[in-house]
């Protein structure tokens, strides 16, 4: 790895920023992805992902990887009761998450990091629940966050898809906003719960940000043949979104 990695305490969260290798133009300034779960989406492909801004297939980017404080409040937007009985339920502390992000960890990268600032420069991904609080930050948030990953989103989630076709997207801005949604065609296998709905979920999902009216230049689908749901292949989905997203 040639760029560097900080890792930085704030409020009670673990926070990890990948400044990537300088540029020939020192003053450069990067775009900026906010990501769940940590580094743990990219600080094993970092090699990769240099190699490639290298020879200019992806462009440099800031990664800052937020370690949540406990996954089922922070990256759930409501309540919810446990898929499973006996497991713990779902906290729906994802307002005050994204609120985090907005107001302190975004400021704290702003004045520290060579970073771009504006949403057509800021994006937020992640993956599986990861994915689903980025895809509600793009309506919460909708002027803040301008590029959103969302890699095998849990769309089966209570509420989600309905709360994304009545909320108003009105504000977006043809050529501002951004959408990278992968599946894999083996997700939801074995499942008996609304879990085995994940691919035709993730699928109306993108129906639904095309009625509010942006275009398949904006949205960008990709179903991964004979993925399951694991970290393994939110890694190899995690390079591709950054590219078109950012590309």
């Amino acid at each position: 790895m040639k760029g560097h990695v900080d890792e930085i305490p704030l409020d009670g969260y673990l926070v990890h920023v990948y400044t990537p290798p300088v540029s020939v133009n020192h003053n450069e300034l990067y775009p900026v992805l906010y990501v769940q779960d940590g580094s743990s989406l990219f600080l094993s492909g970092l090699d990769e992902l240099e190699r490639c801004f290298s020879t200019g297939r992806l462009p440099r980017v800031v990664l800052v990887g937020i370690q949540p404080v406990n996954r089922l409040d922070d990256y759930t937007p409501w309540k919810a009761t446990a898929l499973v009985e006996g497991r713990p339920a779902f906290g729906g502390g994802g307002d005050a998450y994204l609120a985090f992000v907005v107001t302190k960890v975004m400021p704290y990268v702003e004045a520290r990091y060579p970073v771009q600032t504006g949403s057509e420069h800021t994006g937020m991904i992640g993956a599986s629940l990861g994915g689903l609080i980025s895809m509600y930050a793009a309506f919460k948030y909708k002027d803040v966050f301008g590029r959103i990953g969302s890699i095998s989103g849990s769309y089966w989630y209570p509420g989600m898809i309905d709360y994304m076709q009545s909320a108003s997207f009105a504000t977006v801005i043809a050529g501002t906003h951004r959408f990278y949604i992968s599946v894999g065609t083996r997700e939801g296998e074995g499942k008996t719960n609304v879990q085995k709905d994940m691919v035709p979920l993730t699928l109306q999902v993108c129906d639904v940000l095309l009625a509010h009216g942006l275009t398949e230049h904006e949205v960008r689908l990709v179903k991964d043949e004979g993925a399951v749901h694991n970290i393994n292949h939110f890694r190899q989905q995690f390079p591709k979104a950054v590219a078109w997203l950012l590309g």
